[in-house]
């Protein structure tokens, strides 16, 4: 399932309940949806916004944890192309699917909150759901530091400096 160290396993599973128990009922109800990021960011497909969003038609953001089709780490449209509301209800799936595959390098840098458009992204999470953002991004800092991995390691150092570190509670890793 992951290449995560297997000493960081329980602490991913931690994490993963606290991301569907912290998220659980979020919706994307009047945000932007992520196929519309893709039209914003200027695919050329030809297709309207709303044309794009009704390509979206699951039901909970936990339906996209395990879809195929759903792909969070694009180089067009994404999370810099949502709203806050969308943004709330994409990055569960996201966070979760970056410890299951041990990947994420677009949700480092979204992460990387060094601007006002990205606080504003952010700006509709509340304290629980900061916390595990910021325990999430720790998680991802420790298991590239098992891997002694210091290229893709550091945008996810930077994005708790900068931002994370303030919204977390410092639970312990498990």
């Amino acid at each position: 399932m992951t290449d995560i160290a297997k000493h960081l396993e329980r602490e991913r599973r931690a994490v993963e309940h606290q991301i569907r128990d912290a998220f659980r009922g979020v919706t994307r109800d009047g945000g932007v949806s992520w196929s519309e990021s893709v039209i914003i960011d200027g695919d050329g497909s030809g297709r309207t916004q709303d044309e794009a969003r009704a390509l979206d038609t699951e039901l909970r953001w936990e339906d996209l944890v395990d879809d195929p089709n759903w792909h969070h780490e694009t180089g067009m449209g994404g999370f810099n192309f949502l709203d806050p509301i969308g943004f709330r209800y994409y990055i569960a799936p996201a966070m979760i699917r970056c410890i299951r595959e041990d990947g994420g390098e677009f949700v480092s840098y979204t992460l990387t909150l060094d601007s006002d458009f990205q606080r504003e992204l952010v700006s509709l999470l509340n304290p629980q759901q900061a916390h595990v953002v910021a325990r999430f991004v720790r998680l991802m800092i420790a298991a590239h530091a098992a891997k002694g991995d210091t290229i893709y390691g550091k945008p996810w150092s930077d994005a708790y400096k900068r931002y994370w570190k303030l919204r977390d509670r410092g639970t312990p890793l498990e």
